[in-house]
């Protein structure tokens, strides 16, 4: 259930260290500075160490980039059944690389975190991410990639669905939608799981799973599936009525073509008055979108 992270560790390598490192300067307004960057490749996975000798703060910083599901099985289309297990598979292959210093992952502060989940879709993988594209998430940015994605993007923040087996080129990926949350601001992370320095002995699969239903809420996905027109259409009716439900869905299909603002344009009607309406068709379990397949998609699911 999480992909990659980013740590940071208070530790100073050693001159013997950064021989092997390669050493980068760069102008700041307040002079030059000196960065490290070391790459070692394990297990057909690239580690990414980058050592500052000063922070912000003036105090050595040294962070490391890895996908822990890569490290531990040599891919990441398969999520990992334990984080302590993992921490203790990568902390063993750590040990044996060269001109590092000796690091114990779980002691490292997270600043960036992947959390993801995959949904076993069978051949309807495609399906989820052209009707997921259409949807909206608050204070996000909706971006549509056909047939391979659709993310919902804020600065530091991004909740995407894609396809993992054209991602990942692992035929053994097939059918997997993977739902995947990144956050790549330590304050974040300390913000959502309420840790002052969040390191992955902190964070649970429960507490994984519940950032993960809380994003398929937020677009209305959670326990709702996925109409078609017609399945749409009757539920509509049979919630409000006739005439309210087929306004409801001609709203609906709108709603899907175009933008909130071309449509209050177009309809003359205030932002506010447009959400309400809009929330009707949500609060009879219909998410804002629609599927063209013949049976409606089922609810995605999130278990331990």
């Amino acid at each position: 259930m999480l992909d990659t992270i980013r740590v940071k560790f208070p530790i100073d390598p050693t001159e013997e260290h950064l021989k092997n490192w390669t050493r980068k300067t760069t102008s700041t307004p307040k002079g030059e500075s000196d960065v490290y960057i070391y790459n070692p490749v394990i297990n057909d996975a690239m580690c990414k160490f980058t050592y500052y000798p000063q922070d912000f703060k003036g105090n050595p910083l040294l962070t490391l980039e890895l996908s822990l599901p890569k490290l531990v099985f040599g891919h990441n289309y398969k999520m990992l059944n334990s984080i302590d297990e993992a921490i203790q598979s990568i902390n063993a292959r750590l040990d044996q690389v060269p001109n590092i210093p000796k690091l114990d992952l779980a002691e490292g502060i997270l600043i960036r975190l992947d959390m993801c989940y995959n949904h076993q879709v069978g051949d309807a993988v495609n399906d989820y991410i052209r009707a997921i594209g259409n949807l909206e998430y608050p204070h996000r940015r909706t971006k549509y990639h056909r047939n391979e994605g659709a993310e919902f993007r804020a600065k530091h923040k991004t909740t995407k669905f894609y396809n993992k087996e054209h991602e990942s080129g692992y035929a053994e990926a097939y059918g997997i939608l993977r739902q995947e949350i990144t956050l790549m601001d330590g304050k974040d992370i300390q913000k959502l799981f309420s840790i002052n320095k969040p390191t992955l002995k902190e964070i649970s699969k429960e507490s994984i799973v519940e950032n993960l239903k809380d994003d398929l809420s937020k677009i209305g996905l959670l326990g709702n599936s996925i109409a078609n027109r017609n399945t749409a259409l009757k539920l509509l009716c049979d919630t409000y009525g006739d005439n309210a439900g087929i306004y409801y869905f001609g709203l609906l299909i709108s709603k899907i073509d175009k933008s909130k603002k071309q449509i209050e344009k177009d309809a003359g009607t205030h932002p506010r008055s447009l959400d309400r309406k809009l929330k009707k068709i949500v609060d009879a379990g219909i998410p804002k979108t629609l599927t063209d397949r013949e049976e409606p998609l089922p609810p995605l699911t999130i278990e331990l």
